[in-house]
């Protein structure tokens, strides 16, 4: 199950990424703008996902820290796509973050651990 777990949060990672996306399209009129906001918002929060909530990541914060981090990627996701005219999608992308986050838990998998490696 927590092979299962794993795998849908990757998921929802990429999700989040395509939410941004969305997000940065529909903030802008200009078809330039919407293009660069949709690339470069992703592009944002993958960095940020990478340097601080990664199983690799370079800057090492709390758990209270990076479980606070990630909800607010989440929940800033939600509220962008739902805003973009989608509110089944953001519904489903808060929904299924809650659960896989909550059900890694359970299982003592902390927010940006590593399993394979030992690192939580």
């Amino acid at each position: 199950m927590t092979a299962v777990l794993l795998a849908l949060r990757f998921v929802l990672e990429l999700c989040l990424l395509a939410a941004f996306a969305v997000i940065g399209w529909d903030a802008f009129d200009n078809v330039v703008a919407r293009l660069v906001a949709a690339l470069a918002l992703p592009l944002a929060v993958a960095l940020v996902w990478g340097m601080a909530l990664s199983p690799r990541r370079r800057i090492d914060l709390p758990l209270v820290v990076r479980v606070l981090a990630e909800l607010a990627l989440f929940l800033t996701a939600a509220v962008g796509v739902w805003s973009a005219g989608f509110p089944v999608a953001a519904i489903v992308l808060a929904a299924a973050e809650v659960v896989v986050l909550g059900g890694l838990a359970l299982r003592g998998v902390r927010p940006g651990a590593d399993p394979g490696a030992g690192r939580g």
